[in-house]
């Protein structure tokens, strides 16, 4: 059983205020996450705000890249695992990538995830891309993801050569390799589009825990075409956290959250959010995260943490390590260096 959680890299002016955290706030983040017992921080990428966003232009948000974080991150921990949680993969050059992600896993001991996905704001892509505007960004997600399994798994000294619609380069070999073959990678799965994309290249699978069961059952026969099997593949159920002593408590929290009301003003219904995600008493959360366990689920993430300081963050990030955690069937924690305790 491992719970995972998002750390705030690119957040500021959609799902938390602007100016929530700064440099040394993130890795605070993931320092108390390891402290906490937390298996591994995903950090967001976000790049330029455009209109779709809807932040107002005399309100930059601070969007820091999250390869370079968490590599600081990876000096200032021992255990955690470093996830981008997700990359925006129509925006990164492959072969750079490669490099970056196989670096960052050596200098971390082999600590390193790579979360890819499309981009929350087409419109994003279109500025940062406009040569490209009319691609299919599912397209360029899998010429890179494909360009990526060649350059990270291949055999050490074998040069690898892509020639694609989007991504292209000649014969090259990136040594050394990561330390973990093949490599974890993972792609969210909002839609069923992300089941052959799963299937063909062996990927990890982020999804929403309320749909996580009929994504599996869904995915099942994608993955047999490819003689992949269900269990090879590392399914993370995931939900957006407010916890409270009472439900009423939780769910007024939420609502007043910069999160909340990216959802509410998104066409969400309230009962749907409280009712899909983990917002409630502990008790609650536990009982309804561990329905998902008992459905063979044992992997889970904090995609958002409905808060608009980092004390409120920390604090939350601390109930539910303490009071929902454990009392999930089949967790263990960790054990804690106690050197870790102390601020380094």
């Amino acid at each position: 059983m491992k719970f995972d959680i998002e750390i705030p890299t690119c957040r500021e002016g959609a799902f938390v205020p602007i100016g929530f955290a700064g440099p040394a706030d993130i890795v605070r983040t993931t320092e108390a996450a390891e402290r906490l017992g937390f298996d591994a921080v995903w950090a967001t990428d976000f790049l330029t705000p455009t209109p779709e966003y809807r932040i107002p232009d005399h309100e930059p948000p601070n969007w820091y890249e999250p390869v370079v974080a968490l590599a600081y991150c990876a000096a200032r921990t021992r255990t955690i695992k470093l996830g981008t949680g997700v990359l925006l993969a129509p925006f990164r050059d492959p072969v750079i990538l490669a490099k970056q992600v196989a670096t960052l896993d050596h200098f971390s001991g082999g600590r390193m995830l790579l979360g890819l996905g499309l981009g929350m704001c087409r419109d994003e892509f279109v500025t940062v891309r406009p040569r490209m505007a009319k691609a299919q960004r599912g397209d360029i997600l899998d010429e890179t993801i494909e360009a990526l399994r060649h350059l990270l798994d291949a055999p050490g000294g074998e040069k690898a050569a892509v020639s694609g619609k989007h991504v292209e380069f000649g014969a090259i070999a990136l040594d050394p390799r990561p330390l973990r073959n093949p490599f974890p990678i993972y792609v969210p799965a909002k839609t069923t589009d992300a089941f052959p994309r799963i299937a063909r290249f062996g990927l990890g699978m982020m999804v929403q825990a309320a749909i996580a069961r009929d994504r599996i059952e869904g995915l099942k026969p994608v993955l047999a075409e490819h003689g992949r099997e269900i269990a090879q593949i590392d399914v993370v159920a995931e939900g957006q956290l407010r916890l409270a002593p009472t439900r009423e408590q939780a769910i007024a929290a939420y609502q007043a959250s910069r999160q909340g009301q990216f959802s509410l003003t998104r066409g969400a219904k309230l009962e749907k959010l409280v009712a899909d995600n983990w917002i409630g008493t502990p008790d609650e959360v536990g009982a309804k995260i561990g329905a998902v366990a008992a459905q063979g689920i044992s992997h889970f993430n904090v995609l958002h943490v409905s808060g608009d300081t980092m004390t409120e963050r920390l604090e939350q990030m601390q109930m539910f390590a303490e009071d929902v955690m454990p009392h999930v069937a089949g967790y263990a924690r960790p054990p804690i260096d106690s050197a870790m305790e102390e601020p380094r």
